[in-house]
């Protein structure tokens, strides 16, 4: 019956800790939900603002490169018209070159003869001897036919000013090559439009022809100028596409960015934009610290609050178990009261009818006790009442068998399932282990008296009641006190009656 009560004092307080933790937990997998998604909409935005802004600044750098080209291509068409050379030096600079050619970050647009040298330049009527025929802005259309707009790796000019070259290529009429008109755009331009973009401090903006080679970049650092990054993760997806992002470590700084990456409408330049990380998750992070300490201290006093509920549930329910277990139990004995054993004996007894299996019981009373209790005194009663319990329970060693205190000097048995034959052997044993008293105190009567045992078996059947049982085990039982005490009789109900003498 202790195991019992201890098996219902503990699974409530169990229930009521995994409630408590499953509520904390729950809150914690909500807030870590939330604070997941929040960090991918930041992440999403961060990726969608770039790419906004290298759209920006790619249609920005492509407008000004294609009126430039379109100056270039003007002055090819002038150079192919027949009287071009007969006219007058500045009638010639007006019908070869426009006012493009003189807008600020723009260099003089030259032409340039088969051989290399300077033979026209958009802001002199004569001018300077240079010769470019080194340059790959010349190279590439003495070579290639059908280069189109060419752009060149950046240069130095004489001046200091870095430079990167706009060519197209003259054919002559039978299609050979005649020169090239060339213009100049400086790096300069590159760095004022990147100057007035407001980026973090770990971001960057990078500039780069489809060869690798760095044009530009913010943060702005001369030495990297002509660097070549070829080996740069982005040239792994261009030019297969012309737009798109990926996340890597920088190989110029080792940050580790977003980086969003197109290409300059067709020309062979790339605009990356490189949004760091640390940037992006910066305000997560800030969310995430303060949410998650306050979801930690909610789910600290969660858990508090449940401990100190399962606690007190605990001595609550201990209090009630020992009210229980005191209101259940024979004080003197230690076996079960004879309120319990009534409770038991009716379940016991339903049970036993819908499966149609025995219920045994023992009615056992302490012989001559009342002139044992007058000659010893009342405390020998008492011990010797508490040696008859101890017999009875270490008797019963089943589960559902029940030692009852019944009344007075009178004890009972309840065995469950259990045939007479099976009752009258375990009624021996208590018996038995009653006269060993006896016997370990070298057989002086006034230890403990004997006891007698009445025993009855029933299969509970309709008409017949708990009752009846009861009734049988007494009779059984004034059955062995006239037969002379110190015996077990079992009731002529289930057989016929066993008289066994000490």
């Amino acid at each position: 019956m202790t195991e019992r009560i201890t098996r219902q004092k503990v699974a409530p307080t169990k229930r009521l800790l995994a409630l408590g933790l499953t509520v904390t937990l729950s809150f914690a997998a909500i807030c870590g939900w939330v604070l997941w998604h929040a960090g991918d909409r930041d992440y999403l935005h961060s990726r969608a603002a770039a790419t906004n802004l290298v759209s920006s600044l790619a249609s920005e750098i492509e407008r000004n490169i294609e009126l430039y080209d379109l100056s270039l291509q003007a002055a090819v068409d002038g150079m192919k018209l027949p009287d071009i050379n007969s006219i007058s030096r500045e009638l010639r600079q007006v019908v070869l070159f426009d006012r493009a050619a003189t807008a600020k970050d723009m260099g003089s647009i030259l032409v340039i003869d088969r051989l290399g040298r300077v033979v026209m330049d958009s802001r002199s009527l004569v001018p300077a001897e240079a010769n470019y025929s080194g340059h790959d802005f010349f190279q590439v259309h003495a070579s290639r036919p059908h280069a189109g707009l060419f752009i060149s790796r950046p240069w130095v000019a004489s001046d200091g000013q870095y430079l990167i070259g706009l060519s197209r290529r003259i054919t002559n009429d039978d299609g050979s090559f005649g020169g090239v008109v060339a213009g100049s755009m400086r790096i300069s331009y590159f760095h004022s439009l990147f100057r007035k973009l407001n980026f973090g401090d770990k971001d960057s903006m990078t500039l780069l022809s489809a060869d690798g080679t760095l044009l530009m970049r913010a943060p702005f650092d001369i030495d990297t100028i002509g660097q070549s990054l070829r080996k740069s993760t982005v040239f792994k997806q261009f030019p297969g596409v012309q737009s798109g992002w990926y996340e890597t470590a920088s190989i110029l700084d080792g940050e580790k960015r977003l980086f969003v990456f197109q290409q300059i409408g067709h020309h062979p330049m790339l605009i990356i934009n490189g949004v760091s990380l640390d940037t992006i998750y910066a305000d997560w992070w800030r969310e995430v610290w303060l949410i998650g300490s306050i979801m930690l201290a909610l789910c600290a006093v969660t858990m508090a609050l449940t401990v100190f509920l399962v606690n007190a549930l605990k001595r609550r329910t201990a209090a009630e178990n020992k009210l229980a277990l005191l209101a259940n139990t024979d004080a003197l004995t230690g076996l079960c009261n004879r309120r319990k054993f009534d409770e038991v004996l009716s379940r016991e007894w339903r049970r036993s009818q819908r499966t149609a299996t025995p219920v045994s019981l023992l009615m056992i009373d302490a012989d001559g006790f009342k002139a044992y209790n007058d000659a010893h005194g009342h405390q020998a009663g008492d011990a010797a009442l508490a040696s008859i319990a101890q017999c009875i329970a270490g008797g019963t060693r089943r589960a559902s068998d029940l030692g009852v205190r019944y009344g007075g000097e009178e004890f009972a048995v309840l065995l469950p399932g259990e045939t007479g034959q099976g009752a009258f052997r375990i009624a021996e044993v208590i018996r038995a282990s009653v006269l060993s008293l006896r016997v370990q105190q070298k057989g002086r009567p006034d230890i403990c008296p004997t006891i007698s045992i009445g025993v009855a078996a029933m299969i509970p059947q309709l008409g017949l009641t708990p009752g009846d049982l009861i009734k049988s085990a007494d009779l059984a039982l004034y059955e062995a006190k006239r037969s002379g005490r110190n015996r077990t009789v079992v009731a002529p109900t289930m057989a016929s009656a066993h008289r066994v003498a000490a």
